[in-house]
């Protein structure tokens, strides 16, 4: 068949791989051969691209070009991949696309920036509920995407309850093990962007365009990820509600585990935070680098909230407004914000912008921010004096650091102090801010070192103000210059005695004591005028010694030698015959007790509000008065933690209902009963299973409907009666009395009484409650009581013998039940 023409071949209506079709190849002697059309596509794909529309995708808008998209990609699976073309059209996808398997080059033609389809090539989704394209696979890595603009309809009013549609990521790029590339990607109106999870080395070049909920986000990144030329500004809409929702809830790039990031040249506008550091999966992010970036209109620049996070930002410009407010600062806004602990940033150039109280916060403990240049404008907006950094104390670990390399420029038209002083962490420069009056010779910076004021006298500055001035006359002044100093030491005049002040290594306190030639020598400590004297550790008032005019009675502390019977106590002391000795006068609502609480058996745990508690021992911790008003009287091992609750001492009684109490005994036990009494001499297993108990129970009526007593005149519930437990079994003794106190009918103050014995039992639960044996003792009344009754009733919703009473249509009763029994719970 060498010498025949293609065109005197047979025509095929159809082909299949095992077809033989003829090839034509030229040269010096030009010849036609034969192949099949399975050993004919690895040639006809080798080094070359295919288009969508060769699989059917027609790049209307309208037709789902997903599956034709899918069918290109899927063909070059298996021939070493390609290139896949689309035109300048608009592709719609309503069904996901998936690279896997092969790497493959997605390379549109350009785009016209804008807020929706336009010139160039467009991906457009429209429903939700998927994918469009995800990435997957060790074989999917080294694609890319390029020169393509991606957008989806939102189709929410743009009034306040604006929110975008609900779409998952546009681009899924997973367990790919290494790098996808995107370049030249336009995202206009995207709810979320990019997820990258398990793929490092991915790269992103040239993003830009509106992302509602998040543009970017990398976790499990474990090589270095690079993104460069980020731009995120409201491309599709810049009204306020659709800016005022991203500012609540958007971030624009998001890091989670995340290993050496390289950033730059990014740009980020309207959005809860431009950077965001927070926890993944597998950690968080590690020596991140920033090299250029822009936070316009957010409420942080950076938020870390994550421990664990350190990296490099080089040069970084945050500003906090809400869009379309008149330069209104974001409520809560800050240009750096660290919530989580041991972070470390260095930052080289920084600016921030607008806020409203703080520039850079630090929460959290062992945080380190070092800032070689700061410039912040306009913080402490609600001119509250809110420092330039808030740096939060840390109750545990250590305390946070803010290191300054050169003085940093503050500015605003409420420009406050630096940093606060109300916590333990640290703000340092290498030199201080301001300009005053230079020493001589100058440490660190022309406003701090020696000086000689005059010919007789020494002085120390920093920062301009003097600290301490040697006189010709040997006295010494600290703290500022002369006349307006801290301490004076005075020029000595005879001198025997003297202070003196002795360091200590660790472990020990340093000391002031008197030293001198005389054998004894007290001490005085005094103040002036009519002025108290106050004690502190830690920084917080201990003891004071308020001024009594024309005292004459005093305390007197004093302790007791080795050998001696122990004691260590104060005593009134003082001319007068009599002297009355306060034990303690608690402030507010607190409590008065013998020991400090230490939430250990020692001390115990806190006290409740206006508590007593002069127990002093115990076995465990909470065995205190820890009920608001609860007192207990001594004893060991007693628990009150009801509301007013009272046990007067024993051992081991424990009461815990409101208005409880306990005269003392041991193991006794209210089970939580409100206004009950119980005491015992002891248990056979636990608190309270053998036990006396008293309860007064209450109610009005003004009908003749069956009505329940209880111990807070409620209808009756698990706590406000005799309520039992699990497996007992108790003997009641009741007498009750009722009385008219109004109503139409009847005559105020007619009144009936009852004497009521009976037996009550538990089972395994509150249906498992009987009552028997009911017998009235005793039972009077006045003439005109007719309908009132008394019954002995098991309530077995709530476990115990209910008291009930029924009173007369038009009548007020008040009813009054002492409750007396004896129990045991086997």
């Amino acid at each position: 068949m060498s010498d025949l023409r293609i065109s005197n071949l047979p025509a095929v209506t159809a082909l299949s791989d095992t077809d033989v079709a003829p090839i034509s190849q030229l040269g010096g002697s030009p010849t036609t051969r034969r192949a099949t059309l399975a050993q004919l596509r690895p040639t006809l794909f080798d080094q070359n691209s295919v288009h969508v529309r060769d699989y059917g995708a027609t790049g209307n808008g309208s037709t789902n070009d997903a599956p034709a998209i899918q069918a290109a990609i899927n063909a070059l699976k298996g021939v070493g991949g390609g290139v896949i073309r689309f035109g300048p059209r608009t592709y719609r996808l309503a069904s996901a696309i998936s690279i896997d398997g092969v790497a493959v080059r997605l390379e549109g033609a350009g785009f016209t920036e804008g807020p929706g389809p336009s010139d160039g090539t467009w991906l457009k989704v429209d429903t939700t509920g998927f994918t469009p394209i995800t990435f997957t696979g060790v074989a999917a890595r080294g694609s890319v995407v390029r020169d393509i603009a991606v957008t989806e309809v939102h189709t929410n009013a743009l009034n306040a309850s604006w929110a975008p549609n609900a779409y998952d990521w546009f681009f899924r790029i997973v367990d790919c093990l290494g790098g996808v590339d995107f370049d030249n990607v336009f995202l206009a109106s995207v709810n979320k962007g990019f997820l990258c999870y398990n793929a490092g080395r991915t790269d992103f070049r040239r993003i830009r365009g509106q992302v509602f909920t998040c543009g970017i986000e990398i976790d499990q990144a474990l090589d270095v990820p690079r993104l460069q030329n980020i731009h995120f500004w409201p491309f599709w809409s810049a009204d306020t509600n659709v800016i005022r929702w991203q500012q609540g809830n958007g971030d624009a790039l998001v890091f989670k585990r995340a290993d050496g990031p390289f950033i730059d040249q990014a740009f980020a506008l309207g959005y809860r935070s431009m950077f965001r550091f927070t926890a993944g999966t597998g950690g968080y992010t590690t020596k991140f680098y920033i090299g250029s970036g822009y936070a316009d209109f957010c409420r942080f620049g950076v938020l870390i909230d994550s421990s664990g996070v350190n990296g490099l930002i080089a040069n970084f410009t945050s500003q906090g407004e809400y869009w379309n407010a008149s330069g209104a600062p974001l409520s809560g806004s800050s240009g750096i914000f660290v919530s989580g602990s041991s972070t470390h940033v260095q930052v080289g150039n920084l600016r921030i912008d607008t806020v409203e109280d703080n520039a850079i916060r630090l929460g959290g403990t062992s945080n380190r921010l070092d800032i070689f240049a700061l410039r912040a404008v306009q913080y402490n907006s609600r001119n509250n004096a809110a420092p330039a950094i808030q740096v939060d104390n840390a109750a545990s670990g250590t305390p946070n650091r803010v290191h300054l390399g050169t003085p940093p420029l503050l500015e605003s038209l409420n420009a406050n102090s630096l940093n606060n002083t109300d916590g333990n962490g640290v703000v340092q420069g290498r030199a201080p801010a301001g300009s005053t009056s230079k020493p001589g010779l100058a440490v660190g910076q022309d406003n701090s070192g020696l000086a000689a004021p005059s010919g007789q006298s020494l002085t120390l500055s920093a920062n301009g103000a003097e600290m301490l001035r040697i006189t010709q006359g040997g006295t010494v002044t600290l703290g500022a210059a002369s006349g307006a100093h801290a301490l004076e030491v005075a020029a000595p005049t005879g001198t025997v005695n003297r202070f003196q002040v002795a360091g200590a290594p660790s472990g020990s306190a340093p000391a002031l004591f008197p030293t001198g030639g005389d054998s004894n020598i007290g001490m005085l400590i005094s103040s002036k005028g009519a002025a108290s004297i106050t004690a502190q550790t830690g920084g917080g008032t201990q003891m004071q010694v308020l001024h009594q005019a024309n005292a004459v009675n005093a305390v007197q502390l004093f302790g007791s030698p080795t050998g001696a019977p122990s004691r260590v106590g104060w005593q009134a002391a003082g001319t007068d015959a009599n002297i009355n000795a306060i034990i303690g006068q608690p402030k507010g609502s607190g409590a008065l007790l013998a020991q400090l609480p230490d939430s250990a058996v020692a001390g115990g745990n806190l006290r409740g509000g206006n508590a007593v508690d002069l127990q002093m021992l115990r076995t465990a911790a909470a065995q205190v008065a820890s009920g608001t008003a609860a007192s207990i009287g001594g004893g060991q091992n007693n628990t009150a933690a009801g509301a007013a609750a009272a046990v007067q001492g024993g051992n081991g009684n424990s009461i815990s209902g409101a208005y409880s109490w306990c005269p003392g005994g041991s193991q006794a036990s209210d089970r939580g009963l409100s206004g009950k009494g119980a005491f015992s001499a002891g248990q056979f297993a636990q608190a309270g299973d053998a036990q006396g108990a008293e309860m007064i129970l209450r109610r009005t009526t003004t009908t003749a409907a069956t009505t329940a007593l209880t111990s807070d005149g409620a209808a009756s519930g698990s706590t406000n009666f005799c309520v039992l437990p699990n497996n007992a079994a108790a003997a009641f003794s009741v007498l009750i009395v009722g009385t008219q106190t109004g109503g139409s009918a009847g005559t105020v103050g007619d009144s009936l009484s009852y004497q009521v014995a009976f037996m009550a039992k538990r089972g395994a639960s509150a249906a498992a409650t009987t009552v028997s044996g009911v017998a009235v003792l005793m039972s009077t009344r006045d003439a005109g009581v007719t309908a009132q009754a008394v019954s002995i009733i098991a309530d077995t919703s709530n476990g115990g013998p209910g008291i009930f009473v029924n009173g007369e249509a038009n009548k007020t009763m008040q009813w009054v039940a002492r409750v007396m029994s004896v129990e045991t719970v086997r």
